[in-house]
């Protein structure tokens, strides 16, 4: 069950993450604060990538095809779904496409079975469905204003979000598989999240240099908050894609939705926020929902 301590551990470390870059949100552009989870993540992946490899390991991994392949796909999918998810802020009522991104769990459980042809069990199905349907419940805050909504563009944009996101975590796992001669299900992971990394930075940089190349003085003035978002992007990235390699991704997506209790509990005890009965319905039905899922890999 190492998956589930690291499905913790990587939920953990992303609402940590989110935490940092609210406060990183005033100070830099929207694409700059996401820039900061990819590119100050950077450096700790390669310091911790070359004290297990040498220089040599590099061209040998680039001429595997499949892995570069599949990486810079979920790289590119990646880098869209922040980008979606940030021209979904831009809407009065974007708490309708941020719920429905949650969904990314069924994508997942469905683009699994597409591209990597893993199945799942009747209470793995249900489990997932049932997980996902309570952090949905979580994650409203006015129902009036999502029922209102739900018929409208951010609908689509949400589930467009879901979808990106849901790609790209298959493609991940994909990229990781395919490094058979790595004996470590940790090397994997790290080599993943490096090259992962790679992509993504020279992709934002260019975009920053740009059109918002101001920026890039901003990061000097918030250097602090910086460096520990980028370490706790790392640490949660690194932990997401070492449980990949050790399970089906939807399980560890789905399991890893525990972040939104992580926040909850941020939110009450340093904001005071008073919990609601329908908090407390969407955390009884997430744990239900999560509880099928370990029972099912447990027989």
């Amino acid at each position: 069950m190492n998956w589930v301590v690291f499905t913790i551990l990587a939920a953990f470390f992303q609402n940590l993450r989110t935490s940092l870059q609210k406060k990183l949100n005033k100070n830099l552009s929207l694409v700059a604060s996401a820039y900061v989870r990819f590119a100050f993540a950077l450096p700790f992946a390669f310091i911790l990538f070359f004290l297990f490899h040498d220089f040599n390991v590099v061209s040998d991994i680039i001429n595997q095809t499949n892995f570069i392949f599949f990486t810079f796909l979920g790289s590119i999918l990646q880098v869209t779904f922040t980008i979606t998810l940030l021209y979904l802020f831009r809407f009065s009522n974007f708490v309708v496409g941020t719920s429905l991104s949650k969904t990314e769990v069924i994508q997942i459980a469905i683009f699994e079975y597409i591209i990597l042809k893993d199945k799942l069990n009747l209470l793995g199905v249900f489990g997932i469905i049932i997980a996902t349907l309570g952090v949905i419940i979580i994650s409203i805050k006015d129902y009036k204003l999502f029922f209102k909504n739900f018929f409208s563009r951010v609908t689509l944009i949400g589930l467009g979000a879901g979808l990106l996101l849901g790609l790209s975590v298959v493609y991940f796992r994909a990229a990781a598989l395919t490094l058979e001669n790595f004996s470590s299900n940790f090397d994997k992971a790290l080599t993943t999240v490096f090259f992962a990394l790679v992509i993504q930075t020279i992709i934002i940089t260019a975009y920053l240099i740009i059109f918002e190349k101001s920026e890039f003085k901003k990061f000097f003035d918030n250097k602090f908050e910086i460096c520990l978002t980028g370490l706790a992007g790392f640490l949660a990235t690194l932990s997401w894609f070492f449980a990949f390699t050790l399970i089906q991704a939807s399980f560890v997506r789905a399991v890893g939705q525990i972040e939104i209790f992580f926040s909850y509990i941020s939110s009450k005890y340093l904001f005071k926020e008073k919990i609601t009965f329908i908090e407390i319905l969407g955390i009884l039905i997430f744990i239900a929902g999560a509880t099928l899922l370990l029972l099912t890999r447990a027989t």
